[in-house]
């Protein structure tokens, strides 16, 4: 009676747990099948009490309990197996035969436990360490290069593979802070019409909202906004996530989903977090170009500075050589330079070197490069470029200095004047002292400017008696 009273109050306690619970006894008839056991295994009780156990499950199953019992009675010990019935994915069945201290077979129990929750939770963390590679991978992946391009595609690569969306872009806010524009799309691998920058201060614009506000934005097909950013027929929903660095936007990662249920709480999420990391790995990007271009670049002109100049020339002698091409270069000094910082002041001769440089722009064309050689000198470097051509550009920049003097010039008291010399060499001819040989005719111009004959203006006059000295 006491043993009978711990048997119930044990089944009771499993019926609690919600544990199903089957009795068989040593001829494997099933003589106690619990609710639990019942509702889990969708059977009733008449359909199971008084039968073979086996016999309980589908036929290409009945033959692994029947082997398994039979293994089990052969080693007559009290242990726990795992019952593997695959038409019960979402159950985790376990027998284990009883004996009696003599060895006697009396039967065996099943038990029951519903795994459904279990597998729910195991796919959730499965799913979330495929995300957490993911972030890693892309961390390390996109942190590991510092070229701006580079860097930008690899966060569409990446995070396209950690949500699997249909086309991104990565807009970045200007310099000026003034436009939002697109630097990277995967559109480009598609063949598709790239987007257009945004005005960051359009006040209705979902884009320019998300990289003022720092806040993420969707946006279905319908819904305002949505034909701001996107035309594509097959695109139904948008993600606009803000790529921020220590606060600071530095603009927009917008994905762009045919499924409209693809971006729920936990894609946001991660895609959120993706951006975070984006964010970093771009501004250090960022950064590392700059600080590359400061390293070549003039401060006062924006012009490449003369490490520059000494590196592509090397570079322009050697494809000349091999390419049995032209190469020129032009020599230019901005005239009396040094009497207009002494008599009107450095600012004034910044403003005349900054003149220079900008005509000097707008006269070359974009496969020249324009460097400021150092002082008051500067030098262009025209590859592919014979001597009749040469005399062209030589006369526009000739051309645009009297424009700028006529049209440009601020100051009634100062006049833009530039003395240029060049030379032009063709294979390896000539190549060894193209500098030197460009050099001393813009210094043969620059005799000919101070032995010209001018209007003699209180200016001029004070240049003579300032040389004079």
């Amino acid at each position: 009676m006491h043993r009978m009273l711990n048997v119930k109050v044990l089944l009771s306690l499993l019926e609690s747990m919600n544990v199903g619970v089957i009795f068989t006894d040593s001829d494997d008839i099933v003589r106690y099948c619990n609710a639990a056991a019942q509702v889990m295994k969708k059977i009733q009780p008449e359909t199971i009490i008084g039968k073979k156990i086996h016999c309980c499950h589908p036929n290409k199953t009945q033959g692994k309990i029947i082997d398994a019992i039979e293994k089990m009675k052969e080693k007559k010990t009290s242990s726990w197996q795992r019952m593997p019935t695959p038409d019960e994915p979402f159950l985790e069945n376990m027998i284990a035969p009883v004996f009696t201290p003599e060895g006697e077979y009396l039967g065996l129990v099943m038990i029951t436990l519903d795994i459904s929750g279990q597998k729910e939770l195991t796919d959730k963390l499965k799913k979330s360490e495929r995300e957490l590679t993911a972030l890693f991978k892309a961390s390390h992946t996109i942190s590991s290069s510092l070229n701006l391009n580079d860097v930008l595609f690899k966060i569409l690569l990446l995070a396209g593979e950690a949500i699997n969306f249909s086309s991104g872009t990565i807009y970045l806010l200007d310099e000026d802070r003034e436009m939002i524009v697109p630097m990277a799309t995967t559109d480009c691998l598609l063949g598709e019409k790239t987007s257009e920058a945004v005005d960051y201060y359009t006040p209705d614009n979902v884009i320019a909202f998300a990289v003022r506000s720092g806040e993420m934005v969707t946006v279905e097909r319908g819904k305002l906004g949505f034909n701001q950013i996107r035309e594509r027929p097959n695109t139904n929903i948008i993600l606009v996530l803000p790529l921020k660095d220590q606060d600071e936007s530095l603009g927009v990662l917008v994905v762009e989903s045919e499924n409209r249920d693809i971006f729920r709480l936990e894609e946001q999420e991660l895609l959120t977090t993706f951006a975070n990391h984006a964010a970093v790995a771009i501004r250090n990007a960022q950064l590392f170009t700059k600080t590359k271009q400061m390293a070549i670049m003039d401060g006062l002109t924006n012009l490449y500075n003369r490490q520059y100049f000494d590196q592509i020339l090397n570079q322009a002698v050697s494809q000349t050589k091999r390419k049995d091409s032209y190469l020129t270069v032009i020599m230019i000094d901005v005239n009396d330079l040094k009497f207009i910082n002494d008599y009107f002041g450095h600012v004034m001769g910044d403003n005349v070197i900054k003149a220079a440089a900008s005509v000097l722009l707008h006269s070359v064309r974009d496969s020249d490069t324009v460097c400021r050689y150092g002082g008051d000198e500067l030098v262009v470097l025209l590859p592919n470029t014979s001597q009749s051509e040469t005399a062209i550009i030589h006369n526009r920049i000739l051309e645009n200095v009297a424009k700028w003097n006529d049209e440009e010039n601020q100051y009634p008291d100062v006049t833009l004047s530039l003395s240029v010399g060049w030379a032009t060499a063709h294979g390896k001819d000539g190549l060894g002292d193209i500098l030197t040989r460009a050099d001393q005719n813009m210094y043969e111009d620059k005799r000919r400017y101070k032995m010209g004959i001018h209007e003699e203006s209180p200016v001029e006059r004070a240049k003579k008696q300032y040389y004079s000295y």
